[in-house]
């Protein structure tokens, strides 16, 4: 099953064209890398997936649903995430607290996802034992963890 599926993508800022007929298909349960030199597109790619940046032409499905022409929220709403490099977390919640955050997104937000998928804790056992604990007093390794796992 196709998770991701970008055809044809054209994205410009101002009149210069950055990505030209891109074309990318991740599967389910596939992990991709996006590999180049500063300055090729990467973070520009990433930024149109999540809706901050709009494509001229192409098209970009997520699971079959279009998304082109939808918000950020909306995006991430339908299972779209970023984690930025620079540790996003708010240092002053909790580690639970910092994870009930990332279900805002969902839909219904916190008023009905009030569970953290213990998947979260299969791929980083850490925050389980750190729940109680603030997330500006984790490990930079463990900050990024929990900036993953908040999504």
């Amino acid at each position: 099953m196709t998770l991701l599926d970008i055809r044809g993508l054209n994205v410009y800022y101002g009149e210069s064209h950055i990505l030209r007929d891109v074309d990318l298909n991740v599967a389910a349960g596939e992990m991709v890398c996006l590999i180049g030199r500063n300055g090729v597109g990467k973070t520009t790619l990433l930024k149109t997936v999540i809706g901050l940046l709009q494509q001229r032409s192409g098209d970009l499905q997520l699971e079959g649903r279009e998304l082109t022409g939808r918000p950020p929220h909306a995006r991430a709403r339908v299972g779209v995430g970023y984690v930025p490099q620079g540790r996003e977390i708010i240092p002053q919640l909790t580690v639970r607290e910092n994870l009930l955050l990332g279900l805002e997104a969902l839909p219904g937000g916190l008023a009905t996802n009030r569970h953290i998928d213990p998947l979260v804790f299969e791929l980083f056992p850490i925050l389980e034992k750190f729940l109680a604990r603030r997330g500006g007093d984790l490990s930079g390794g463990q900050q990024q963890q929990l900036a993953i796992a908040r999504g």
